[in-house]
């Protein structure tokens, strides 16, 4: 792996560990001045590339599965609420083996929403609402009322 400040193209690992419950290796490497390098040390993180379908838009567009996408309205879903970036990461790590298992070659964006949305509301009314009424394809405010009022009896399983 080419060292991220000095551009050298030999870099040694120095150790390595699992991480995410053993879904990723995590590698600290040292660019090694004896090589040519800059001595500057960084991690890097390997982990499996799964075969991800693609995603079908809601006007019949499709794109590959984007992790970044998912984690990004997540984040913002989750600002100030309970809801951790490690429980993003974790969940986003169970999406990805569901995604592959169920549906090999194509989804619908409303397939990621549903799993998204079964996460959040286990884990924060809040950040449930928020990513809910940006996904959520409402068309009046008792709608959006009807939903909020749904989560009134829930004790966050």
């Amino acid at each position: 792996m080419r060292c991220p400040y000095c551009k050298a193209a030999k870099t040694s690992v120095i150790d390595s560990r699992s991480s995410k419950g053993g879904d990723e290796i995590r590698r600290r490497r040292y660019c090694d001045p004896a090589d040519g390098g800059c001595g500057g040390r960084f991690t890097s993180f390997e982990r499996l590339e799964r075969n991800l379908p693609m995603v079908i838009k809601k006007d019949g567009e499709r794109q590959p599965y984007d992790r970044n996408k998912i984690r990004n309205g997540l984040l913002r879903s989750a600002t100030k609420t309970g809801v951790s970036t490690k429980d993003i990461e974790n969940f986003l790590n169970h999406l990805e083996r569901i995604v592959a298992d169920r549906w090999p070659r194509e989804m619908r964006t409303k397939e990621i929403g549903d799993e998204v949305l079964k996460f959040l509301r286990q884990r924060d009314a809040i950040a449930y609402i928020r990513f809910a009424s940006v996904y959520g394809d409402f068309k009046s405010i008792e709608e959006f009322k009807k939903l909020i009022g749904t989560l009134s009896g829930d004790k966050h399983e």
